[in-house]
């Protein structure tokens, strides 16, 4: 092999191990385990921190899951997209066994925000979306009212990762106050 070819070869693996090996973007946010397309951040950018199940398919689009203490969130991204912020629109969550269309609405010209809208939470749908994924689910099949293709989300994969998703899950827990025992406590 020429030399060039081999510094191209390497080039082009860095290239490929910096693209799929996720890094911190700053003190907020730490990366703390990744399979197989999926990542896990820890996320405290000041408001309420939050733990992020990422996946990302290398091809522009992206689905991402925040949950906090408080809520939880899916974040649908396509880099290709255009979209208008704030119209709303239905996709169709395709399970195993059934079909639910659920609500979504435009977060940025990139990315959809699915099922726990605004004003109009539904963060057990999400929650239940990542135990179920955790706990080893099929894939789910998304499709859009327009013409988008349908979407694989691999949540096959995510299964691995359940531990350190847990230990995430947990520090967001283990911010909360400790309580300390003392002669007048009160239940109330």
């Amino acid at each position: 092999m020429r030399p060039s070819a081999i510094l191209s070869a390497r080039a082009s693996l860095a290239a490929l191990v910096a693209v799929t090996t996720p890094l911190s973007a700053g003190a907020a946010e730490e990366w703390i385990g990744s399979s197989r397309q999926w990542s896990i951040g820890y996320v405290n950018d000041g408001g309420d921190p939050y733990c992020t199940l990422l996946w990302d398919s290398m091809a522009g689009k992206t689905v991402e899951f925040r949950e906090s203490l408080k809520d939880a969130s899916w974040i649908i991204k396509n880099d290709a997209w255009t979209l208008p912020e704030h119209l709303t629109t239905q996709i169709s969550v395709k399970g195993k066994e059934n079909t639910v269309d659920v609500p979504a609405i435009g977060a940025d010209s990139k990315s959809l925000r699915v099922w726990s809208l605004p004003g109009n939470s539904n963060a057990g749908g999400v929650q239940a979306i990542i135990r179920a994924a955790l706990a080893g689910m099929a894939d789910i099949d998304v499709s859009f009212q327009g013409n988008e293709p349908d979407w694989v989300i691999p949540t096959s994969r995510i299964y691995p990762m359940h531990a350190t998703y847990t230990a995430c899950i947990q520090r967001l827990s283990d911010r909360r106050a400790a309580k300390v025992e003392s002669a007048t406590t009160n239940p109330f």
